[in-house]
C-alpha cells in the first residue's frame, strides 16, 4: 500500500540548516542516541540531507550553503532521564542556559542549553 510519508515518520519534522553538520549529527548521536536513517552527501562531502530518529522524532539536518544559510531554532524533547541528557550535553560542550528543574506547577522536570550552532535546546521528563 502506498503511503504519503515513511513509515514511523511523524508528520511535522524540524529542518536544522547549520554549519558543520556532521558535527551536530555526532553530537545527536551522543546525547540522544539518535539512528540515521537516510543520508545524502554532497560530491564535496559535505552534508546535503540527512535524517535522524530521537525516539518517537524525525529530525532532518543539512549543512548550510550559499544559498541555504545556518539558522538557529528552539527545540523541545522529552527524554526519559532529563538529568542524565542534560550531562551528556554540557559534557559534550553544550552552553548551559538552565540546570534540570522542576517549577511549581509545572509537571515536567526540564533544563536547558545551547548546542555549538546556536541551537535552544529544552530536554523534560515528565514527573509521576
Amino acid at each position: 500500500m502506498t503511503t504519503y510519508k515513511p513509515d514511523n515518520y511523524n508528520s511535522l519534522s524540524p529542518y536544522l540548516i547549520v554549519d558543520n553538520a556532521q558535527k551536530l549529527v555526532d553530537l545527536l548521536i551522543v546525547i540522544f542516541d539518535a539512528k540515521i536513517l537516510r543520508r545524502y552527501d554532497r560530491d564535496e562531502g559535505k552534508i546535503a540531507h540527512i535524517e535522524l530518529q530521537l525516539d518517537d522524532t524525525v529530525i532532518m539536518i543539512s549543512d548550510s550553503t550559499e544559498n541555504y544559510r545556518a539558522h538557529m531554532t528552539m527545540l523541545h524533547i522529552y527524554v526519559p532521564d532529563v538529568f542524565k541528557t542534560f550531562d551528556k550535553a554540557i559534557d559534550n560542550g553544550c552552553t548551559l542556559i538552565e540546570k534540570p528543574v522542576n517549577k511549581q506547577g509545572d509537571p515536567d522536570t526540564r533544563g536547558s542549553f545551547y548546542d555549538f550552532a546556536g541551537n535552544y535546546w529544552a530536554v523534560s521528563t515528565q514527573k509521576n
